[in-house]
C-alpha cells in the first residue's frame, strides 16, 4: 500500500532521514499519528521514526539512539537528547522535533502507567499502540504502509476508534487509563466514533484513572478544551463515568435543575452550552467550564428551597482547589477565580449604575474585564440579562473614549504621603490610598493636590 502525499514542511526531512538510512544500513518508518494524519488529509504536528537496523550485528536497542547520532553528525544538528531506559532519542531537524525509537514491547506494573521497555517485533510494537489508526508504519526506504494490525487502514477510513490489539482491550486500558482520555479526545477531534467493544474496555477500566499523573489529565483538558465543541467530550466522559473520577465537581451538576426562567437545562447541560458558546481561548473555555461549579453547594436555602445565591463566589473556590489539583500555574488559577467570581455582575447593571460604580465593577475586573463580559455572554439566561450586558457595555466603551474609565497607578506614594504630613511609616498610608482610589472612581481626574487636600480633610492630618 502507498503511503499518501507528505506535506511539503516536512518533504525535506523525510528526505534527509531516508538517504541517511540507506546510506548507513538502517530501515527506518514513520509511525503513529504522523501515518494516521496523512491518510486523513489533516497536517502531522508530531514526527516520529521508528528504527531498524538492517545489519543483524548491530544493538537493536539503540538502533534510534544510533541513528540520531549519525543524522546529526552529517548534518551538523547539534547533539540528540537520548532517554537510554526508553531508547528513544530527540533531534530537531529543521526547526521541527523528530523522535528516534525502536521496535518495542512494554511491561507494566499495577501501580504505574509508565512501563519498562524491551526491543520488539515490528508486530509487536503495532500491538502495544493504542489504536488501530496510530499502529501504521510508513516504511520510508521504499514509500510503503504497513498495516500490521490488518485494521488501520480500513478504521480510517470507515472513522473508528479501535484498540490495536483487540483480544487485549481490557489490558491496553488497565495498563495505561490515559489512553481512555485519549480516545474520548481523537473521537472529538477527528470525528471518529468508538468501536463497541473499545467503548465497553474503556468503562471498565475508569477508576485506574487514578494512576495517571495529574499533569498528563490536564494537557488532554487543554486539548479537548482547544476544539470547537468541547461539549461532545464531557458528555462521553460523563457517560462513561470517566468525569466522576476526574472532575466530580462537574459531573454531580448531572440533573441539578434550576429555575426555567433562567435556564431551560439541568445545570451539567447549560454548562457545557457555556464551554461551547465562549471563544476558544483555554482561560475562558475552563472558566466556563467551573462557572457553575458552585451551585451543587448552594443550591439549598435556610428553608430548603433551591437557591444558587453566592454560588459564583463558591465556584471560584472550587475553581481553585480543582485547577491547583490539576497543576495549573498560579497565575492561571487567579486569572479564572477572578473571571466566575465577577461573571455575573454584568446581569445585575441596569441604567441607573452611576459612572463610578461602572469604573468600580471595572476596576474590580482588572485584566479580566473582558473575559468576564465574554463569559457572561455565553451565561445569559433571560432577554434582560442580554440587554443589561449590552448597555454596560455601551458605557464602558463611552468611557474608555474618553479615557475616564480606570486611571493606572497610584496617584501617591508612601513616599509623598511621608513627606507631605510629616509623618513615619503605618497603617495610615494605606488608609490614605484607599480614600485616593475610592475618589478616582468618582473623579478620574483627580490632581495631587487635590487628593492631598482630601487626605488632610478626611485623616484630620
Amino acid at each position: 500500500m502507498k503511503a499518501p502525499k507528505i506535506p511539503n514542511e516536512y518533504a525535506g526531512i523525510i528526505k534527509k532521514i531516508s538517504e541517511t538510512a540507506k546510506e548507513e544500513g538502517f530501515s527506518v518508518y514513520a509511525v503513529g499519528g504522523f501515518v494516521r494524519d496523512l491518510f486523513i488529509k489533516r497536517f502531522p504536528n508530531d514526527l516520529d521514526i521508528m528504527v531498524e537496523p538492517l545489519c543483524s550485528s548491530q544493538n537493536s536497542r539503540l538502533a534510534g539512539i544510533n541513528f540520531s547520532k549519525v543524522l546529526a553528525s552529517k548534518y551538523s544538528l547539534g547533539n540528540p537528547v537520548i532517554f537510554e531506559r526508553f531508547g528513544t532519542a530527540k533531534l530537531f531537524i529543521d526547526g521541527r522535533e523528530v523522535e528516534f525509537v525502536m521496535p518495542r514491547k512494554e511491561y507494566y506494573e499495577d501501580s504505574s502507567r509508565n512501563p519498562d521497555t524491551d526491543i520488539g517485533t515490528l508486530e509487536q510494537d503495532a500491538l502495544r499502540r493504542d489504536f488501530t489508526i496510530n499502529a501504521l508504519f510508513l516504511r520510508l526506504n521504499d514509500n510503503e504502509i504497513l498495516d500490521l494490525t490488518l485494521k488501520g487502514a480500513a478504521d480510517i477510513k470507515n472513522k473508528i476508534i479501535r484498540v490495536a490489539d483487540s483480544s487485549a482491550a481490557d489490558i491496553i486500558f488497565k495498563q495505561d487509563p490515559l489512553r481512555i482520555l485519549r480516545a474520548v479526545r481523537q473521537s472529538l477531534q477527528l470525528g471518529f466514533a468508538i468501536e463497541p467493544n473499545t467503548y465497553e474496555a474503556m468503562k471498565n477500566s475508569v477508576k485506574r484513572i487514578k494512576i495517571v499523573s495529574p499533569e498528563r489529565i490536564r494537557d488532554e483538558l487543554n486539548k479537548i478544551l482547544s476544539e470547537k465543541f468541547p461539549s461532545t467530550a464531557f458528555r462521553m466522559m460523563e457517560t462513561l463515568g470517566l468525569l466522576l473520577e476526574i472532575l466530580p465537581d462537574i459531573a454531580i451538576l448531572k440533573g441539578l435543575t434550576q429555575p426555567e426562567k433562567y435556564h431551560i437545562d439541568d445545570v451539567f447541560g447549560h454548562t457545557l452550552s457555556v464551554v461551547d458558546r465562549v471563544k476558544n481561548v483555554l482561560v475562558l473555555r475552563l472558566a466556563a467550564l467551573l462557572h457553575d461549579a458552585g451551585k451543587f453547594a448552594a443550591r439549598k436555602d435556610e428553608n430548603g428551597k433551591i437557591s444558587f445565591i453566592g454560588h459564583e463566589k463558591q465556584g471560584a473556590e472550587i475553581a481553585q482547589r480543582v485547577l491547583k489539583e490539576l497543576k495549573y500555574p498560579k497565575i492561571f488559577i487567579s486569572q479564572i477565580s477572578l473571571i466566575i467570581e465577577n461573571h455575573l455582575y454584568p446581569k445585575m447593571y441596569e441604567r441607573q449604575w452611576s459612572y463610578a460604580a461602572v469604573r468600580r465593577f471595572a476596576a474590580r475586573c482588572g485584566g479580566e474585564l473582558e473575559n468576564i463580559l465574554e463569559l457572561s455572554k455565553a451565561d445569559y439566561g433571560r432577554k434582560n440579562d442580554e440587554d443589561a450586558l449590552k448597555s454596560l457595555k455601551e458605557r464602558i466603551e463611552e468611557l474608555k473614549s474618553r479615557d475616564a474609565l480606570i486611571r493606572g497607578g497610584e496617584l501617591l506614594s508612601g513616599t509623598q504621603l511621608m513627606r507631605r504630613f510629616s509623618l513615619p511609616q503605618g497603617g495610615w498610608i494605606k488608609q490614605a490610598k484607599e480614600i485616593i482610589a475610592q475618589e478616582r472612581f468618582e473623579n478620574p481626574n483627580l490632581t495631587e493636590d487635590e487628593a492631598f487636600g482630601l487626605i488632610k480633610r478626611k485623616m484630620g492630618l
